[in-house]
């Protein structure tokens, strides 16, 4: 039971920071459709993508980056979002290139996805677990650099969460804080986890893998299929972006070593503090409506900006090891 609860506990997390952090789920603990589709999606791509990292043995942050670029790129079929827009919208926020909205590409594939969807989820179970991939570590630690990424996460997440329930303080705060809630009592039952509790076995895997291709398939078809292109051309794109990620993982051939600490890690317990100012600043919001539209616009445009900037660093960390790789 141990291994369940921490898989469960994995897609807790994966929805917590992609769901929840962007407003996209109010409440979804309650709600068939979050329960049914939603958080079987993030379980699902999570402990996938996570398993197969395992079986390459491309577990360094940059890896999973790029396989967080595969993990976002499901917004194409599943949801039509990066061919059409947001669900709510009426088209691309900022316009399309080539039949891709290119906005949206910006914000999930190369940023939210790979980080808040993936990354993030997989520190955080590694701070629960006390089980630490090499490579790590310098993610970990509690220094400024932390602090200040843990403020902005806090920042985004509440104000996210707020518009997306219209300020409602019991649906923001209740959707927050339940959500928070379910990853303790996940923590709880899964005493005693690791990494080696997410492994699957060859049964499970194939399992999840065919979850995954009936998942794609069903909902291409059935949901917002109005929105699929009439170009091939953005289906090409999106194709051509998965080629991109796997090509990239190919290359990159980077063995992580363990990074002495300089600093102790963050503990469950600093977890849970930081779970109750999250909590805390998603009831100031709730009453902050006009200050937290203004934040919203800066965060969403900065969001764009950050994936640029993640992938071309990523890029760039790449091409300098295999310049090393060939030099030594």
């Amino acid at each position: 039971m141990k291994k369940l609860w921490s898989i469960l506990l994995l897609g807790a997390l994966s929805m917590l920071f992609a769901e929840v952090f962007s407003g996209a789920s109010t409440l979804w603990f309650i709600d068939g459709w979050g329960l049914l589709l939603t958080y079987p999606l993030y379980l699902a791509h999570a402990i996938f993508f996570l398993n197969v990292a395992f079986l390459w043995k491309k577990t360094s942050p940059r890896q999973l980056y790029f396989f967080g670029m595969l993990f976002g790129l499901y917004e194409a079929l599943i949801t039509k979002v990066l061919w059409f827009g947001y669900p709510n919208a009426t088209g691309p926020t900022v316009g399309y290139f080539f039949g891709v909205a290119w906005g949206e590409f910006l914000t999930l594939v190369l940023f939210y996805h790979p980080i808040m969807s993936f990354i993030i989820p997989v520190f955080v179970y590694e701070l629960l677990s006390g089980d630490v991939l090499p490579g790590h570590e310098r993610f970990l630690q509690k220094n400024w650099r932390t602090y200040f990424l843990i403020i902005l996460l806090v920042v985004m997440g509440a104000s996210f969460q707020s518009n997306g329930s219209k300020y409602d303080v019991v649906r923001s705060v209740g959707s927050m804080g339940g959500s928070l809630l379910i990853v303790l009592v996940l923590h709880l039952l899964s005493k005693g986890k690791n990494l080696q509790s997410l492994v699957l076995g060859k049964k499970a895997f194939l399992g999840v893998l065919v979850y995954l291709l009936i998942l794609y398939g069903t909902t291409t078809l059935v949901i917002f299929s109005e929105r699929l292109p009439t170009q091939i051309l953005a289906y090409l794109l999106i194709f051509l972006w998965y080629l991109i990620a796997v090509g990239l993982l190919w290359a990159d051939r980077h063995t992580p070593v363990i990074t002495p600490l300089k600093s102790k890690f963050f503990s469950a317990n600093e977890l849970g503090i930081i779970a109750v100012f999250l909590v805390c600043i998603t009831f100031l919001c709730s009453f902050s409506s006009q200050i937290i539209y203004g934040v919203l616009l800066v965060m969403f445009v900065s969001l764009m900006g950050a994936g640029i900037v993640l992938f071309f660093i990523s890029l760039g960390t790449l091409g300098k090891q295999r310049i090393t790789m060939r030099l030594s």
